[in-house]
């Protein structure tokens, strides 16, 4: 069942189209969102993929998308140990 992804568009400032697809981009929106998102925006975002689906795209991240404390975040919300963080963490 598709959900009304549209109101994460306030943090896809950097799209000069709003236009996500739900299946689409998946990744980008997951990590879009558990990297900025609300306390709102990653219940929407569990209702919408599921623990398992954001966890598996989260374990599929590019490098350094991440600043230390929301990681240590997600990995607790996610249930992931045994991460190499320095994969995720964002170069300051």
């Amino acid at each position: 069942m598709k959900r009304n992804i549209n109101q994460f568009n306030n943090l896809f400032w950097f799209l000069p189209e709003k236009n996500l697809d739900q299946e689409r981009d998946k990744n980008l929106i997951i990590h879009q969102v558990l990297s900025y998102g609300t306390m709102d925006d990653l219940r929407l975002l569990f209702k919408i993929y599921g623990r398992q689906t954001i966890k598996q795209e989260f374990l599929r991240s590019k490098l350094g998308l991440y600043y230390p404390n929301i990681l240590e975040f997600v990995c607790f919300i996610l249930g992931v140990k045994n991460l190499d963080k320095d994969k995720y963490l964002k170069k300051i």
